[in-house]
């Protein structure tokens, strides 16, 4: 069992994956797992962004932060946007001591 959960919705404007729990190098297996399931179920042609609401995340290590980096790039490349959305300190700690706050599109809500 993971202390991990993701759900996805799909919206015209966006894929929509609320993440739950602990995003670490134990858990980031199953956050790819679960964002490549809601890709491959995306209605085609795919939204034309991708928003991780990480409001539910009380844990965020530098594997989670590897992921974040991954689904970026995968989203770049897929001609996506990446959006995260995260408001409380276990999340923006790791993202600011990195430096990756100035790197990825940041919000307090799932626009």
């Amino acid at each position: 069992m993971t202390n991990l959960k993701a759900e996805w919705a799909y919206r015209p404007d966006a894929l929509v994956v609320t993440v739950m729990g602990e995003l670490d190098a134990g858990t980031v297996v199953h956050l790819r797992e679960d964002l490549a399931a809601a890709r491959a179920g995306a209605p085609v042609p795919p939204p034309p962004s991708v928003v991780l609401d990480l409001s539910g995340v009380g844990f965020l290590d530098s594997g989670g932060l590897a992921l974040l980096l991954e689904i970026a790039k995968e989203c770049e490349e897929a001609g996506q946007r990446l959006t995260l959305v995260c408001t409380h300190r276990p999340v923006l700690r790791p993202l600011e001591l990195t430096g990756l706050d100035r790197v990825f599109r940041i919000v307090g809500t799932v626009p």
